[in-house]
């Protein structure tokens, strides 16, 4: 993974986050494909194996529509053949490079009373790099009690800063809500 979770300055994400994007979108395409068909269901790795590479898969697998999926995975195969880049993709990259963080991050504070700042900003650097997300002290002490116990609301946060977006707007697009059923 390249470093920076999101593009700086209008630069392109790299062919390899934009190829793993597009896998990914193939990826929840054929299980939802193959779940409409009614063949079993993958085994629990299947589903773990995406959730630890793209945390926040598992929503899109279960409340985005198909035919969202299908769109989202054709503009990255266009933008992979040098096409244009659509703000969602550098968001959702962003997204789950920060999510890993956070989970990597929560795991190790989860029981810890207090964390110093020179514990914060060494976990932060290894956060970093296992996540290929830039975060700091801050984010570290964000995610050791985020708002109301979310840590999405630490990872949107964090990736509305970065890119001058709305948390709403940045929500509102990578993981739109699914019409009630009826209406």
């Amino acid at each position: 993974m390249t470093s920076g979770a999101v593009p700086e300055g209008g630069a392109r994400l790299s062919p390899e986050i934009l190829a793993q994007l597009a896998r990914k979108y193939r990826t929840l395409a054929e299980l939802r494909r193959a779940r409409a068909a009614g063949e079993a269901i993958p085994g629990k790795e299947v589903f773990r194996a995406l959730a630890g590479e793209f945390p926040g898969a598992l929503n899109e697998l279960d409340n985005l529509p198909l035919d969202e999926i299908e769109r989202r995975h054709g503009a990255l195969s266009r933008a992979l053949a040098g096409g244009a880049e659509e703000r969602w993709m550098a968001w959702m990259h962003g997204y789950h490079a920060l999510m890993r963080a956070a989970l990597y991050v929560k795991i190790r504070v989860a029981r810890r009373q207090e964390l110093s700042e020179g514990e914060a900003a060494a976990l932060a650097e290894r956060a970093a790099r296992h996540a290929g997300a830039p975060v700091d002290a801050a984010f570290v002490v964000a995610v050791k009690a985020p708002p109301d116990g979310r840590l999405n609301r630490v990872v949107l946060g964090r990736l509305a800063a970065m890119t001058g977006a709305s948390m709403a707007e940045i929500r509102g697009t990578i993981f739109p809500r699914r019409p009630a059923p009826g209406g």
